[in-house]
């Protein structure tokens, strides 16, 4: 169990709540509900003057009246009246708060106040920590390691699959709002925390917290500002030869900077500044929040390519010519293969196909040879990095579309495939080649032009695979997983 006092966040017993009630119209009350949807198991105390129970809990009217001093105190209340509620807590003895209230440093013009100096300085009299003000809150996959289906969570309605990727971030929307539709996303997430306008707990102690967290083995970051200069790049050098950190910073720009002086304060600085900083410590930046996505589910399978050859698998011409071309645009690799590995491809594939690199099999219906067959080939001679394969398209589900036609249906030889057998068939076709990919250390990703929740798609990804619905962001994205790897090579060696 770690000590770092930022566990004690995402690990409470008992929980406070101000703010919520039983109409659902205000944001503790989501956050309440958010609680209950996760099959948190701790005591729950919601405080309200006039209610007498929330969602089924006994309501308190105030902090003193709760029968003992809880873990957390979640407070999503009128700016004004939080200086007053930050006293009656330290009076109670409570160490830690979410202040989910926004009304604070952000705000510029007339609208300017004292508050966020005024509730330092009662925290740190009472020796409270807090997180906000103008945040999200915390959620925890993993509250219970034995359980995969409990969490605590304040700030995702959606269930999410657990894993080992978890986000720190100043802006509560990255840290959650990019998880809501998880039927698409196949990331997961082990834990999220926003932080808001770090008046008292900032980006850098989330990163002391994720380094030494055995639950956390890839992080991601959203950036507004970083207050901590050196310690923070202190502590990026220190973790990323271990676990990769992605980067997400909003400023640079006029409007961007403007923006974020009215979000959460902040004074941005030279967007160069940062490329240079992340550069040097070995963080994987990105300006975009789906290779964000694509890199942290890449990043999160653990397999590092050992250089930047890609080999590409093609049904079609077009795709592997910008495949090809798009890739060493980019910085990478791909070599026309040796005269040896050609004449072994020439064996195995038809006579009309393309075997130099790009291998163009073009049109065909054998599916162990495309599916695992070339794929481990490829990936057993030795001059290839990381493989991305267009082309994964089910067949099946496009036999399945035409015999919906009672034309095609009347005289047609083949039958609707029964759904199980389907799942086999994936399972057979996939995880062959994820468990290659895994022991040679050579990254696969997988493009099909189908819809990314087509039952084929979907039984694909279940099956591990990295799946790509067109052909430009899996470059993008292998780019930076070869930098990365090469960074740790460096590092390491």
């Amino acid at each position: 169990m770690s000590t770092h006092f930022i566990y004690g966040f995402l690990n409470p017993k008992s929980v406070a709540i101000y703010g919520a009630n039983n109409s659902g119209a205000s944001l503790a009350s989501i956050q309440l509900m958010n609680i209950i949807i996760s099959d948190y198991d701790g005591r729950i105390y919601p405080i309200h003057l006039e209610l007498e129970s929330i969602m089924g809990f006994k309501a308190y009217k105030t902090i003193a009246d709760v029968p003992e001093t809880p873990d957390l105190v979640i407070i999503a209340l009128i700016p004004k009246i939080v200086p007053q509620i930050f006293k009656e807590c330290g009076g109670k003895g409570v160490k830690r708060i979410i202040l989910i209230s926004g009304g604070f440093r952000e705000l510029t013009g007339e609208r300017n106040n004292n508050l966020t100096e005024e509730i330092s300085d009662i925290a740190n009299k009472y020796g409270i920590r807090f997180m906000g003000p103008n945040c999200l809150g915390v959620f925890n996959n993993w509250i219970d390691s034995n359980v995969e289906d409990k969490a605590f969570n304040l700030s995702i309605w959606e269930k999410l699959k657990r894993n080992k990727f978890s986000i720190a971030s100043q802006s509560g929307t990255l840290s959650s709002h990019i998880f809501f539709d998880p039927e698409n996303l196949d990331l997961g997430l082990g834990k999220s925390i926003s932080v808001g306008n770090e008046a008292n707990i900032d980006i850098v102690d989330c990163l002391e917290y994720f380094k030494e967290d055995n639950e956390t083995e890839v992080i991601g970051l959203y950036i507004e500002e970083v207050k901590r200069g050196n310690k923070f790049i202190e502590l990026a050098r220190e973790i990323t030869p271990k676990k990769p950190i992605i980067a997400i910073y909003a400023g640079g720009s006029e409007s961007g900077n403007r923006a974020l002086k009215s979000h959460t304060g902040s004074i941005a600085g030279n967007s160069k500044i940062y490329e240079a900083m992340f550069k040097g410590t070995g963080i994987i930046q990105t300006n975009e929040v789906q290779e964000f996505i694509d890199l942290a589910l890449v990043l999160t399978r653990g397999i590092f390519p050992k250089g930047k050859r890609v080999g590409i698998i093609t049904n079609s011409g077009g795709p592997g010519t910008m495949l090809a071309n798009n890739a060493e645009k980019n910085g990478l690799l791909v070599p026309e293969f040796s005269e040896s590995l050609q004449e072994e491809l020439k064996s195995i594939l038809p006579p009309i196909a393309s075997y130099k690199n790009p291998v163009d099999i073009t049109f065909g219906m054998d599916l162990p040879y495309y599916y695992i067959t070339l794929p481990e080939t490829l990936m057993k001679s030795g001059e290839v990095d990381i493989l991305i394969q267009y082309g994964v398209v089910g067949f099946l589900d496009v036999l399945d579309h035409y015999l919906k036609n009672e034309k095609i249906a009347k005289y047609a030889g083949f039958q609707h495939q029964d759904y199980k057998k389907s799942d086999v068939i994936a399972k057979n076709l996939i995880q062959p080649t994820i468990k290659n990919s895994r022991k040679y250390s050579i990254p696969i990703f997988h493009i099909s032009p189908q819809n990314f929740s087509s039952p084929w798609s979907k039984r694909l990804r279940e099956n591990g695979a990295i799946l790509f619905k067109l052909w430009d962001r899996p470059i993008s994205c292998a780019k930076k997983l070869c930098e990365y790897a090469e960074f740790q090579r460096n590092i390491n060696n």
